[in-house]
């Protein structure tokens, strides 16, 4: 924990403010415990709830390790939703198009019903702006997508300045980025903070810039899984801000 607060503060969003990937995981677990005995009932009966549920994340860890496909598919994540899902069955043999689309709108729902902020996120940032501390929300992905996140956490109240790389026309970790929030916002890089999940986006490509760089390890990953990254804080959440 820092002994004092900055004069400003950049938040990312999934997996650093909201539980997304707590919300993901209980959805894939759920979605295949329903969708077995449909499996079962086209005559796939050899395949288990686990084995779906791997597959899939199987196939996600390959879509997504990719910085084209991350940007394609996170300015479209209906259709990449639907790409991880039919590319995880494949792995297991079913090549079923109806199937994968009728999985992908259940998934859609029930991560719209479950998604909820990770413990004691939305106190941080009252404390926060409680210290006088001007908030942005800078966070990648479709416009529509992240703005309907941003309106189930009524971030629009919290936060001085929201910006979405689909909205924006850029995303981190080009430069731009932090820099426009920086103007928008009225501060220098030493005066600021910025916080997140992701080490290149939210941490290493501010830092370069001359902000502090906070990488939250929601998942608790460990640094050492980083690639011997720097950051100038580590934390498990951002309620060890304050």
């Amino acid at each position: 924990m820092k002994k004092s607060f900055p004069t400003a503060a950049f938040f990312d969003l999934d997996d650093t403010i909201l539980g997304t990937t707590v919300c993901s995981n209980e959805c894939w677990r759920l979605l295949s415990e329903e969708y077995t005995p449909i499996f079962h009932q086209k005559g796939h009966v050899g395949i288990t709830a686990t084995q779906i549920v791997k597959s899939i994340n199987d196939f996600r860890l390959w879509f997504w390790s990719d910085a084209n496909r991350n940007r394609s598919g996170r300015l479209n994540p209906e259709q990449a939703l639907l790409e991880t899902i039919k590319g995880g069955l494949e792995i297991l043999g079913v090549k079923d198009s109806e199937m994968a689309e009728s999985m992908s709108a259940k998934w859609d729902a029930m991560r719209w019903a479950k998604l909820k902020p990770l413990p004691k996120a939305m106190d941080t940032l009252e404390k926060f702006t409680g210290a006088g501390v001007k908030l942005a929300l800078i966070t990648n992905g479709n416009a529509e997508t992240q703005s309907k996140k941003v309106q189930l956490l009524e971030l629009q109240t919290q936060m001085d300045h929201i910006q979405i790389e689909g909205e924006f026309g850029v995303g981190k970790p080009d430069p731009e980025s932090y820099l426009n929030a920086l103007r928008v916002l009225n501060v220098s890089p030493e005066q600021t903070w910025m916080a997140g999940d992701n080490m290149e986006f939210d941490v290493i490509a501010p830092m370069k810039l001359g902000i502090y760089g906070i990488w939250v390890d929601t998942n608790e990953i460990g640094l050492e899984s980083q690639k011997g990254a720097s950051p100038d804080l580590v934390v498990e959440s951002i309620a060890e801000l304050v």
